[in-house]
């Protein structure tokens, strides 16, 4: 059940003021929008102009973009998005009242062209095309998406205005006119074992992953091999390892499905390309 009070708390409303709202919105009042109308699973609470440009910075939005706003609202996210970074934008909202205000508002800035919106639940919602999902709903319903966004292709930038998504650590966190934000790259599956080759050299590495974060060890010749700092975010990955002469080296890479394929240099040693290849039985 959704816990609107707690919500209310979270963005800084009082209950009294919002239910004042919604009720300004029933049937038979008026069908304007009003800030605290209550959807199936979430409150409408607009996201300030900054926060929304600073979101959309912290992903990385460019014209090459699909955002999917799910809970979209009056639809400012995708509207400033269209307008401001170029990006195609999809709007997913519930609320038949808040969809119309959305197309009146993407005609009216003359980004009807990029950003349109369609009246649906959001768990129904077709995801696959999408690089940039943009969120600011209830916890609960953040808990229940989390499956489907950690699914998503790699690489694929989530941004949340205040709520988080459970044990899911965010890659990035800012804040901003007193407002939170944050942003989770969809990690590449990088679990297993791998071999590392690069100018006729090979070492085994070993990772465990939780999400994008990694535990690495690596075996040369049968020998430990220490493998630190590793790093993944979307399909980037990094770490440091040590050439025979105990010479640091560092690797990074874009993950390919079972392939990886990147760079290595150190200070004082030659650079060299590397791959590596899955090899988990």
């Amino acid at each position: 059940m959704l816990d609107v009070n707690r919500i209310f708390r979270a963005l800084g409303l009082s209950t009294l003021m919002v239910l004042a709202g919604h009720a300004a919105a029933q049937p038979g009042a008026t069908d304007v929008p009003q800030i605290g109308q209550v959807s199936r699973d979430s409150v409408w609470v607009p996201t300030p102009e900054r926060v929304i440009r600073r979101m959309l910075q912290m992903a990385d939005t460019t014209s090459r973009d699909l955002l999917v706003d799910l809970g979209s609202g009056d639809g400012r996210i995708p509207i400033y998005a269209a307008r401001h970074f170029g990006a195609r934008a999809i709007g997913v909202e519930l609320e038949a009242n808040l969809v119309r205000l959305a197309r009146e508002s993407a005609a009216a800035q003359k980004v009807a062209h990029l950003a349109s919106f369609e009246q649906q639940d959001l768990f129904e919602a077709d995801l696959s095309h999408a690089t940039v999902i943009a969120l600011y709903i209830s916890p609960g319903v953040m808990s229940r998406l989390k499956p489907r966004l950690a699914a998503l292709k790699p690489g694929t930038r989530v941004v949340s205005h205040y709520f988080m998504l459970d044990d899911w650590a965010p890659d990035e966190t800012l804040r901003v006119e007193g407002r939170t934000a944050h942003l989770w790259v969809v990690p590449a599956e990088v679990r297993g074992t791998w071999l590392v080759e690069l100018a006729g050299e090979a070492f085994t590495l070993r990772i465990d992953q939780r999400y994008q974060a990694l535990t690495t060890a690596g075996n040369r010749d049968g020998r430990e091999l220490p493998v630190i700092g590793a790093q993944l975010r979307g399909t980037e990955i990094r770490f440091t390892s040590f050439d025979r002469d105990g010479s640091s080296r560092h690797f990074q890479g874009i993950v390919d499905g079972a392939r990886i394929a990147g760079e290595s240099q150190g200070e004082g040693i030659a650079p060299l390309a590397w791959r590596a290849r899955s090899v988990t039985p």
